[in-house]
């Protein structure tokens, strides 16, 4: 499934929206308390392991944002955002929002030339050529 920061994606329009969906998860230091007389004394960890278990988190909340989106039948999910919350002194909560849609092909601009002849062509000539004719249209012009 194409999973993207953008609102679209390169070469398909959005035929349908589908819903937002979510994903969230919690992460926490490793807290080791000891207790004398009432103080209590926090083991602090390295930024490494606070890098990884943040990392850790946000591929959870990226799967189940996935999950979500599989049982909408979707295409793709478009214009995720994370945010990282440090909830308290230690906890942090990771949440991932973003939009599921259906994606379909763009047309072509230009049918491919068969046989690997290339031909130099003017591409507002070719404009001219490919756009539907005045004749038949339902525009008013």
């Amino acid at each position: 499934m194409i999973v993207t920061t953008l609102d679209t994606v390169s070469g398909r329009m959005t035929d349908e929206t589908l819903g937002v969906v979510r994903g969230s998860g919690l992460w926490t230091r490793r807290i080791t308390k000891f207790a004398y007389g009432g103080l209590r004394n926090l083991h602090a960890t390295g930024l490494q392991e606070l890098d990884q278990g943040l990392n850790a988190v946000k591929e959870s909340a990226i799967r189940e944002m996935n999950e979500q989106a599989r049982i909408m039948d979707a295409d793709a999910i478009v214009g995720m955002r994370l945010e990282v919350i440090e909830m308290s002194s230690g906890i942090y909560c990771v949440n991932a929002c973003a939009t599921a849609v259906k994606l379909a092909m763009l047309p072509q601009a230009m049918p491919p030339f068969a046989g690997g002849v290339h031909i130099a062509i003017d591409p507002l000539i070719a404009y001219a050529v490919a756009r539907p004719s005045a004749a038949g249209s339902d525009l008013r012009h």
